[in-house]
């Protein structure tokens, strides 16, 4: 049987998002954590016990809703879709679980965080 993975685009936010995750996989873990080091704040801290409100913030909302797909991607055992897509923001994620773009170059363009000269546009 053939599979095929969509992630989701804004909206699909929610508080506690990726808390699980978090607690329960090393792996997970790590990316979390890395995320927040490239980000340069605790995107962490909102996502697990923020309110509506603050993860509704675009520059929150955005790179929250990719992390929080493409870790679950990237960290569920055995997954191998035939086919990945996403809606709207969710492209990104659909890049990097097709392995056409880095996480952490997906992580920058979602966040609109400074990217090296060989991926911005010119």
């Amino acid at each position: 049987m053939k599979h095929a993975y969509i992630f989701p685009g804004q909206g699909a936010q929610f508080p506690g998002m990726g808390k699980n995750l978090y607690e329960q996989n090393e792996t997970a873990k790590a990316l979390f954590e890395h995320a927040n080091t490239i980000l340069g704040f605790r995107i962490t801290d909102i996502m697990f016990g923020g309110t509506d409100a603050e993860l509704k913030q675009t520059n929150v909302t955005q790179p929250a809703i990719f992390l929080h797909s493409v870790i679950q991607f990237l960290t569920t055992p055995d997954l191998q879709p035939e086919m990945v897509a996403g809606h709207s923001l969710g492209e990104f994620s659909a890049l990097i679980a097709n392995k056409a773009l880095s996480f952490e170059d997906g992580l920058k363009l979602v966040a609109n965080v400074q990217l090296p000269c060989s991926v911005r546009a010119r």
